[in-house]
């Protein structure tokens, strides 16, 4: 999807002028750089190399677009304007702290022209931190970061050929590898020339975010170019190893993983899998990918109910990893969600319990939602886009104001609040039919029952409990409210009641609204 970071690239290089459009041209670089640019000048030191930092890492939650941007009126929605405010974020995360999400994305690319926007930065061996330190130096201790690495958009970003993924030339591929490892240096938590400052350290990197998502986004089918894309993510990958030999490797996502079997965008999907990342993972052969990224929104009417779709392009790409060489490779949705606009905050916080739960079914390890804070470019366009958020960003008819949070965000984080710390590799598929679904997940040694109804109507169902299990204690995940604006007291916002259990069997009525099954 649009995100910040493609106005913030935009507007950097055409505020450089001249002097950042150096790369579409032939440059006077100095002497060509040796393959071996950008190494370490000096080994680390092995006692600061011991650095320990509390990481939680089995966690499944996670947050897109995780940082909580600021108010931006509708005359200060210039980029340069809202690049200096994120600079002077103090809490850029106190949602994601009070939601409980252990996994983040932050929102803003960690963009080779925002860090070096001239050709003097990178001739120099300068760099320009201050957004970057922000949002990745400021990360809570004990919440992970998949960083995304980019040199911009293919046709916009500087350093490689329009429509493709080549670089001009390998001078400009080594200033890459070097701008690559200094940025996996800054964040990598080893003591050695850290950020100031750093909470907490970066392990996991993600090449681009969605390497053939700008040309989709201008109908321009471009840079279709896996041979060069395959080069970029060997030599990232390289980079960030070399720098940190234990960071983990993401692919920028798939586009269109939701139109795997929609009525729109089929040709598109087909195109993205077929000319782009199946050719490339046959050409890799099983390396320099760790996680496969999968990004699933809605595409026409079907959008409520096309999570169930989440199934068919994880066992397409699920079989072709497998063939390749990749079968330890994981796959994660990195960017979910659907618009409380133009349906309804009900339906999106039902939403958020569907579209999390049914694919950790199925072996996906993490979901991340995009995004926590209403907002896609350009802001003042009332679009479905534009509402994907947990909080209100004020912008849009019937909009409530900045900051309003919705009723998924207290879903999201009642699902966090029950579910954390469960045994995620054992959850137990109990019913997926006639409309009705239902999963076990054992936390503690305790049971826990998510269930939900996709019929019209109210169903009467049985759940079979364990026979020791004395009562239960039941919850609607979504607010007992039509709005979020509405709620007062999170403890008090769900509607709960608790059941003695005889002969280890409870019937209860499923209405559209999912519910949890707690053992007690």
């Amino acid at each position: 999807m649009n995100k910040l970071i493609i106005p913030i690239i935009a507007v950097v290089i055409i505020a450089a002028g001249a002097g950042t459009f150096w790369a579409f041209q032939k440059p006077a670089f100095p002497e060509p750089l040796k393959e071996d640019i950008g190494t370490l000048p000096e080994p680390v030191p092995e006692a600061i190399k011991q650095k320990e930092w509390k990481v939680v890492q089995n966690s499944p939650f996670g947050m897109s677009g995780a940082f909580s941007r600021p108010f931006v009126p509708n005359d200060a929605l210039s980029v340069e304007k809202m690049y200096q405010m994120i600079s002077k974020l103090e809490e850029p995360y106190k949602h994601v702290q009070d939601i409980g999400v252990k996994w983040i994305r932050a929102g803003v690319d960690i963009s080779w022209p925002i860090v070096q926007p001239t050709k003097e930065h990178v001739e120099n061996g300068s760099y320009e931190w201050t957004v970057m330190d922000n949002l990745y130096g400021k990360v809570p201790s004990g919440i992970n970061v998949l960083a995304n690495i980019s040199f911009g958009h293919a046709g916009i970003g500087y350093g490689i050929k329009p429509g493709t993924w080549d670089f001009i030339n390998n001078e400009v591929e080594g200033y890459y590898i070097k701008f690559v490892k200094e940025a996996v240096e800054r964040y990598d938590g080893d003591g050695y020339k850290d950020a100031p400052g750093l909470k907490n350290p970066v392990k996991y990197w993600q090449t681009q975010n969605e390497p053939i998502g700008i040309t989709v986004r201008e109908q321009m089918w471009t840079n279709l170019d896996w041979v060069g894309f395959s080069h970029i993510q060997e030599i990232t990958y390289k980079a960030i190893k070399e720098t940190d030999p234990n960071a983990i490797v993401a692919i920028g996502g798939l586009v269109f993983g939701h139109a795997v079997n929609s009525t729109e965008h089929l040709v598109d999907a087909k195109k993205e899998r077929e000319e782009f990342y199946i050719p490339l993972l046959r050409n890799l052969k099983g390396k320099y990918i760790d996680i496969f990224d999968i990004h699933f929104y809605g595409s026409d009417i079907r959008w409520p109910a096309n999570w169930k779709e989440m199934k068919d392009i994880y066992r397409l790409f699920r079989q072709e990893l497998d063939q390749n060489g990749y079968k330890n490779t994981k796959i994660w949705f990195t960017e979910i969600a659907l618009p409380s606009k133009p349906f309804t905050e009900k339906l999106q916080a039902a939403n958020v319990i569907k579209r999390y739960i049914y694919p950790l079914s199925f072996g996906v390890k993490k979901v991340f939602w995009w995004n926590m804070i209403e907002g896609e470019y350009p802001l003042e366009v009332d679009k479905p886009s534009n509402h994907f958020g947990l909080v209100y960003d004020s912008i849009g008819e019937g909009d409530p104001g900045y900051g309003v949070k919705k009723l998924s965000y207290y879903t999201y984080k009642k699902m966090v609040e029950v579910l954390e710390g469960s045994d995620w590799d054992n959850i137990q598929i109990v019913q997926e039919s006639d409309g009705i679904y239902i999963y076990k997940f054992t936390k503690q040694g305790k049971s826990i029952r998510v269930a939900w109804n996709d019929n019209e109507e109210p169903k009467r169902v049985k759940i079979i409990l364990e026979k020791t299990t004395k009562s239960v204690k039941i919850t609607e995940v979504v607010p007992k409210y039509e709005s979020g604006k509405e709620v007062s007291d999170y403890s008090a916002a769900f509607n709960t009641e608790t059941k003695s259990i005889s002969a280890g069997k409870i019937t209860i009525i499923l209405k559209d609204k999912p519910v949890f099954v707690e053992e007690k």
